[in-house]
């Protein structure tokens, strides 16, 4: 079920569309990967294209070549554009939250909303709400990692320039050279399931750029005494802390990496297991494990102790939703090189890791999301030309 929400996480914005494969957008060590990478998604786009000369698009959003918008990495936008996204992003920690705060104390804005809803959904939506109440007329950007994992705190994204989604977080003095990562809820964790990592390079609070005054309403609440509702919804206001670890990043979210979980994955059982380590699905078959790249995004940026790596409060870091962008870009890659096999491509039960245990999803089953958007069919949100959407990477 998880690629029915991978498509929402970006809003849409219209450009040109190229022909050619686009030039890389920053200097990396793992070139061929990173050349590779867009020689797939113009394949993808290709076939995207030829569709929609065919005819192919959802009739009733009128989605054709015309009017495909185009969605960018974060360096590939202007100055002027990162400073309206990041706009657009305060302005939604200044509106009012949609849940009540009798029932959820943590909510307090608008941009709480969609924290709530990832905490009891353990999946969010970032839809058209930057643009429909904040105004924001551009598209919304994905983060390619991979230009990040060896040099993070030169990252676009990430180097707390006005620019920026804001900083590292402060180092912090007197730490371990190594941390332990135990496994998501409801794993408990045994000699099997837990990992030993270097320590990151931060872990303090946000100190510079955008967001380094932000106050954090939700977690930490992927510790176990943290799941029960009452504690997971509470007000606990801190700072936003980040522990970039660039370990992580080159382990996991490297550009060969996505190279791999693309070409190697025949069908969505593969493509899911190689972007979110899905322990039912044998780690030993896949030289990447545990987390994959979804997991590994999360804990590149967020280490040991980041909102980024909270498996329940993680959208409370602007990066979470750029971060989605980039799996959805994955997601859409994939499927786009071979549409006619992978469009209704669905895997999996209706609960995480079938704990507890669940029927399989269907393209017949109901995403509700309220009351950020309306309910909506799985089979609707499949793919990227059809339903609500019309869009493709670049």
């Amino acid at each position: 079920m998880i690629f029915a929400t991978f498509i929402f996480w970006a809003l849409l914005g219209q450009w040109a569309i190229a022909a050619t494969v686009p030039s890389l957008l920053a200097p990396t060590a793992d070139e061929k990967s990173a050349k590779r990478l867009l020689e797939l998604q113009t394949k993808a786009r290709e076939n995207l294209e030829q569709a929609l000369k065919s005819g192919g698009g959802d009739k009733r959003t009128g989605c054709s070549l015309e009017t495909l918008r185009i969605r960018r990495e974060w360096r590939a936008l202007s100055k002027e554009e990162r400073r309206s996204y990041i706009k657009a992003v305060y302005c939604l920690q200044e509106k009012p939250s949609l849940i009540d705060e009798k029932i959820v104390p943590g909510a307090k804005t608008l941009f709480d909303t969609f924290t709530t809803l990832h905490i009891n959904q353990t999946q969010t939506i970032h839809n058209n709400t930057l643009r429909e109440e904040c105004g924001f007329e551009g598209m919304h950007p994905y983060w390619e990692w991979g230009y990040d994992v060896y040099d993070p705190d030169s990252s676009a994204i990430m180097d707390g320039s006005d620019y920026s989604l804001g900083s590292n977080g402060a180092p912090l003095a007197g730490r371990n050279d190594t941390w332990t990562l135990w496994p998501p809820p409801p794993f408990e964790p045994t000699k099997e399931n837990t990992n030993v990592f270097p320590a990151g390079t931060g872990g303090g609070c946000v100190h510079s750029g955008p967001f380094s005054n932000m106050t954090v309403h939700f977690g930490p609440i992927s510790r176990a005494a943290d799941r029960h509702l009452e504690r997971m919804f509470q007000y606990r206001p801190h700072c936003l802390i980040r522990d970039v670890n660039p370990f992580i990043g080159q382990h996991y979210v490297a550009f060969n990496w996505t190279v791999w979980a693309i070409e190697e994955s025949i069908d969505a059982m593969g493509f899911q297991a190689r972007i979110t380590g899905d322990r039912r699905q044998g780690h030993g078959d896949y030289p990447l494990n545990k987390f994959a790249s979804h997991g590994g995004g999360h804990y590149f940026g967020g280490g040991m102790n980041g909102a980024f790596s909270d498996f329940y409060a993680s959208p409370q870091d602007p990066l979470f939703f750029p971060h989605h962008g980039q799996i959805d870009r994955m997601w859409t890659i994939w499927q786009w090189l071979d549409i006619e096999k992978r469009r209704n491509a669905l895997h999996g039960t209706l609960t995480y890791e079938n704990l507890p245990p669940s029927r399989n999803g269907t393209l017949e089953d109901i995403i509700d999301l309220t009351p950020i958007a309306d309910p909506i069919q799985v089979r609707e949100l499949m793919d990227v030309i059809d339903g609500p959407f019309c869009y493709f990477y670049e």
